[in-house]
């Protein structure tokens, strides 16, 4: 018997065919071939195979109770062209209807199968379904359409050179290397992560605000570049949470971030800085900025938005499902208990606007 299992290949089945001819029990066929014995008995009798006392007269002269090795080889093929399980995700039908609604608010796979999975009637459907069945649609404007809704990796960065572009200093400022250990833990809520993703020319600007702990986002609509409205627009915002849920903020050293102790009078949050060309010290903050990209694509005047409809993004991404919460949406974990309702907000996406954040 070989080590790995694997499906009778054509050459076996003429053996098979031919050593049965010669009066060769199962058994000892199976022997030659390195099969298990029951391979080549259920190969027998699911085509058609008897023993030779109650085979006709026609397999009895030719000595093969009926096996033909080109018949049963024709069947095999078949047979694994036909899924043995019968698709749940069609097109056409009513779950293909909800996973298309889901697509189309910018949910990945995984987060739809898990969505669908804490409905009232709950659905039981795997991510890479999903990923199959829109993949195995034919060549066409609806495949081309929904491929789009799926999240594309980044582009591979090239080199960069670090005297490209220097950094200016910021006075004062506290480095991550004296942030309190429960900052790194992630145990506690409270500890932010900021940064800016910026509009078409560089000439409007966004500002986004990550909790570390429950992944929850804040997006901050800013008028202008300098420092000092950024550090009143993230305290405003940050203002509508409750002291214990602003703590510390970990920022890059920009220049909107020069007015930090302003920042810091007006909301209490202690502001530390990372490390030059280190963004990977802010990597929740950093992958946070790819799924806002969704809604606020690059080259896109950002200026346009009002802090309104800031939090209704804010609000779409914070009410998705994380793997990394345990299937929980950020929503969930961060706000207090009542103010947000997983499944009213999924099953009425539209009606659902916005969770006022409230202090």
């Amino acid at each position: 018997m070989g080590i790995c299992y694997g499906q009778l290949d054509d050459f076996e089945r003429v053996v098979i065919q031919s050593q049965l001819q010669m009066g060769w029990r199962p058994a000892s066929i199976a022997a030659g071939l390195q099969r298990s014995r029951s391979t080549v008995t259920r190969e027998l009798r699911r085509n058609g195979w008897k023993r030779s006392c109650e085979s006709s007269a026609q397999s009895r002269r030719w000595g093969n109770g009926g096996y033909v090795a080109r018949r049963a080889g024709q069947r095999a093929r078949q047979a694994h062209r036909k899924p043995r399980v019968e698709r749940k995700l069609v097109p056409g039908t009513p779950l293909w209807t909800e996973v298309r609604r889901y697509l189309h608010q910018r949910l990945s796979p995984f987060q739809i199968a898990s969505t669908l999975s804490r409905m009232p009637e709950p659905v039981r459907i795997s991510h890479e379904t999903i990923y199959t069945a829109l993949y195995a649609m034919p060549r066409g404007e609806l495949r081309t359409e929904l491929l789009r809704l799926l999240r594309r990796k980044r582009p591979q960065r090239g080199t960069r050179d670090p005297n490209r572009h220097q950094r200016p200093f910021v006075d004062g400022m506290t480095l991550i290397d004296e942030r309190p250990t429960e900052v790194d833990e992630r145990l506690v809520p409270g500890h932010w992560e900021g940064d800016l993703i910026k509009g078409r020319m560089n000439r409007s600007r966004v500002g986004t605000l990550v909790e570390r702990t429950t992944l929850f986002l804040a997006l901050v609509k800013l008028e202008d570049g300098r420092a000092e409205t950024t550090a009143n627009a993230f305290a405003t915002i940050l203002n509508r949470f409750q002291s214990p849920m602003r703590l510390t903020l970990t920022y890059d050293q920009g220049r909107e971030m020069a007015q930090h102790r302003t920042l810091t009078e007006k909301s209490g949050v202690k502001v530390y800085f990372a490390h030059p060309h280190s963004p990977w010290e802010r990597g929740i903050n950093e992958n946070t900025n790819g799924l806002v990209r969704e809604y606020l694509p690059k080259g896109q005047d950002l200026s346009v938005y009002s802090q309104q409809q800031l939090d209704e993004i804010a609000m779409q991404l914070n009410a998705r499902i994380r793997k990394s919460l345990g299937n929980k949406a950020p929503a969930e974990l961060f706000l207090p208990k009542g103010d947000f309702d997983f499944v009213h907000f999924w099953q009425n996406p539209d009606k659902v606007k916005n969770v006022a954040l409230e202090s």
